[in-house]
């Protein structure tokens, strides 16, 4: 049993709503497109969120490789099948075509198959198989060191920017390939565990902020850019929200009263709920598209912005009571890779 961060569960918590809002809009003809942009951007920053609580959990590792593999491995694998069988058929049955399901079973090895959101379970794993790597040379590195990595990684981050007056080589035989990537994250979660406030909000909000007029200049000029290019997972503008966040949340979990930090309060409940949102990850989108988008009352709400909020009210609140009911069973670990015993043990996602 060891001590709970309680900043990693609630960033991780956040990240997890954030991912349930971005996916709730129901497309539309009538969509409102402001509406779309601005929620997209301030939820982009949930898969950087995601990946630096990893990191912050994971590194450094302090086994040896197989073993790591060993263990990770058999918490992400098996519920990453089933969801991706789930979804597969799930898709078959509404689509009405069955003809693809051996080839998209045969291809789970090597991409994510069923949803397109399965896409994370597949970094996730590469990350696992990347970091006693990496948490190796991390354990020793000084901060300089981690900085001159981190700081080549964000010039990966500024390279929608930098090819808008230079070409930029962003493949196999770039300069910094190896650098690129979600990787980056995991390294960053690490960092800002291991040495609190190295990037600081004052630093972090104003690139943030830079983004934000940017976008919102490019819209209201009518101005192309390729918001998916320019304001995604991997842009210095959304890791600068990432930090902001990151930093706000620490530091308010400073300030807070800590008399039953370590399983007592409301301490308990955030805990158990920051434990399922791997669950809540892989099957909202089950709740979301396969039901709720086609409920009548859903469909009838005449606001975008309304029907948008009680679809992810009631995807997180379906998603988070089907996931505390199978952490209950013994289809727990497999399913939403929950082990009950662990519950106050050191944990990530």
């Amino acid at each position: 049993m060891r001590h709970r961060d309680h900043a990693l569960d609630i960033l991780r918590i956040i990240a997890c709503i954030m991912v349930v809002v971005m996916h709730s809009p129901i497309p539309s003809a009538q969509a409102n497109g402001p509406f779309l942009t601005a929620l997209s951007l301030f939820t982009a920053p949930c898969i950087g969120l995601f990946f630096m609580v990893s990191g912050a959990l994971l590194l450094p590792v302090n086994t040896d490789y197989n073993t790591f593999i060993k263990r990770r491995l058999s918490k992400v694998v098996m519920p990453t099948l089933i969801w991706s069988a789930v979804y597969i058929g799930a898709s078959a049955y509404a689509s009405g075509d069955y003809s693809k399901i051996w080839h998209s079973l045969l291809s789970l090895p090597f991409s994510p198959q069923g949803s397109s959101v399965l896409w994370f379970m597949y970094t996730l794993i590469g990350l696992y198989l990347l970091a006693p790597i990496l948490g190796t040379w991390a354990a020793t590195a000084s901060r300089k060191e981690l900085q001159t990595v981190l700081a080549l990684w964000c010039v990966t981050l500024c390279y929608p920017i930098i090819e808008l007056f230079a070409t930029v080589n962003e493949t196999s035989t770039g300069i910094l390939y190896y650098f690129n990537g979600y990787a980056g994250y995991f390294l960053l979660g690490y960092y800002l565990k291991r040495f609190p406030g190295a990037v600081s909000t004052r630093m972090a909000l104003p690139v943030a902020i830079v983004g934000v007029a940017i976008l919102y200049y490019t819209r209201t000029r009518g101005i192309e850019i390729d918001f998916y290019r320019m304001f995604w997972y991997l842009s210095i503008f959304i890791a600068a929200m990432c930090v902001t966040v990151w930093n706000t949340v620490t530091a308010i979990c400073r300030h807070l009263d800590t008399k039953e930090k370590d399983g007592g309060g409301i301490w308990l409940y955030i805990n158990r709920l920051s434990d399922i949102t791997f669950g809540i990850y892989l099957i909202h989108i089950l709740v979301m598209r396969y039901w709720l988008w086609n409920l009548g009352w859903i469909q009838s709400i005449q606001s975008y912005a309304l029907q948008t909020l009680v679809v992810a009210v009631v995807t997180l609140a379906v998603s988070a009571a089907a996931c505390a009911l199978l952490s209950m069973t013994p289809l727990s670990t497999a399913a939403i890779a929950y082990r009950p015993k662990a519950r106050c043990a050191r944990v990530s996602g």
